[in-house]
């Protein structure tokens, strides 16, 4: 009797150690939870718990170091197989099927944030003009701080690739400039000219907007200019409207975006939003957040789509870049690629 005394006291006190236990190994999980939450979005600048969860399903492989495409393809599924229709991304796809999409009327590549890899820019440009792009289109980033020399050696890769480009400059293409008290795109544009330009191919018009300076954000004269572009004949006209431009105007899960620095330009790219909405705008593609994604503005309903980083650092995808197809009946292919 006296044993079995004994022993329920030693149970009794052995059962608050083991909620202790419990409780403690729960926080741990708890702090180290936090922990990887608060790393993941200081380094990527995107809070997880907003993503997509296709988006983190298709970037996470990469942080561990395996390549999803690659798995599923061992298990003989392929995740990038879709049919043609607008609004349609294929990761890590490249090129478009037709079918009832009708003739390609153009293909043209997007390439984002290289900051100073330059062999990477080179394999993106090199892959898009053998997979047909007619032209390509950079969204700013190519350099670490926008030296002369840096932005020089950017401007050789474009160059050497063959393929017609056109470019708008990143937040990082005007540090040089601004730190020497100059204006900030200076540097920028004595090495490629206007921060933003206009045309038309295909039928189809592309507006290329400067709008990365952090402080400033686009000016009342690009601010005109971009309304003159959109109510004239020829862009009333065609046959799609896509704008190009650095910084996002909206993100849903990350903070790079028009605002971050200066919190009264959130104001500027919501009136930038309904600018090009009211214009009969189909897309605007950014780059600067370095993950892939496709979303739509919530107020106005504007498609928007973000280029993936061709940066090695600061990047939790692969290198990667953007081919896009446009087809006859007016639909059009995101394929989002890696190098």
């Amino acid at each position: 009797m006296f044993k079995k005394k004994r022993e329920y006291h030693r149970r009794s006190a052995f059962l608050p150690m083991v909620i202790f236990r419990m409780l403690l190994s729960l926080t741990m999980f708890l702090i180290l939870g936090l922990g990887a939450y608060q790393a993941y979005k200081n380094f990527t600048g995107t809070d997880p718990l907003k993503m997509d969860p296709q988006a983190i399903i298709l970037s996470a492989p990469t942080i561990f170091g395996f390549n999803i495409q690659d798995f599923s393809a061992k298990l003989g599924k392929n995740p990038e197989s879709q049919s043609p229709s607008e609004d349609i991304s294929r990761p890590g796809a490249s090129g478009s099927p037709r079918g009832k999409a009708g003739k390609l009327l153009v293909r043209f590549a997007l390439v984002a944030d290289s900051h100073n890899n330059n062999e990477n820019l080179s394999r993106a440009l090199s892959s898009a003009k053998k997979e047909g792009a007619k032209f390509v289109i950079g969204l700013g980033d190519y350099t670490e701080v926008g030296t002369i020399d840096e932005l020089q050696k950017t401007k050789e890769v474009f160059v050497s690739s063959g393929l017609p480009y056109y470019v708008t400059a990143g937040d990082h293409d005007l540090w040089d400039a601004r730190d020497k008290g100059h204006a900030p795109t200076e540097r920028f544009s004595e090495v490629f000219g206007s921060a933003f330009q206009s045309f038309s191919d295909s039928n189809i018009r592309f507006i290329i907007l400067f709008n990365s300076d952090n402080y400033e954000g686009v000016d009342a004269l690009q601010k005109k200019w971009l309304k003159d572009i959109l109510e004239s004949p020829e862009t009333k006209e065609s046959k799609k409207v896509l704008v190009f431009l650095h910084e996002p105007l909206y993100h849903p899960s990350s903070d790079h975006m028009m605002g971050k620095v200066t919190p009264k330009l959130t104001n500027q790219a919501s009136e930038l939003t309904r600018i090009m909405k009211e214009g009969g705008v189909s897309e605007v593609f950014a780059g600067d957040v370095h993950n892939f994604g496709r979303y739509e503005d919530p107020k106005s309903g504007l498609k928007m789509t973000v280029v993936g980083a061709l940066a090695t650092e600061r990047n939790v995808q692969k290198p990667r870049f953007t081919i896009v197809d446009v087809f006859e009946g007016g639909s059009y292919n995101i394929s989002d690629t890696e190098i």
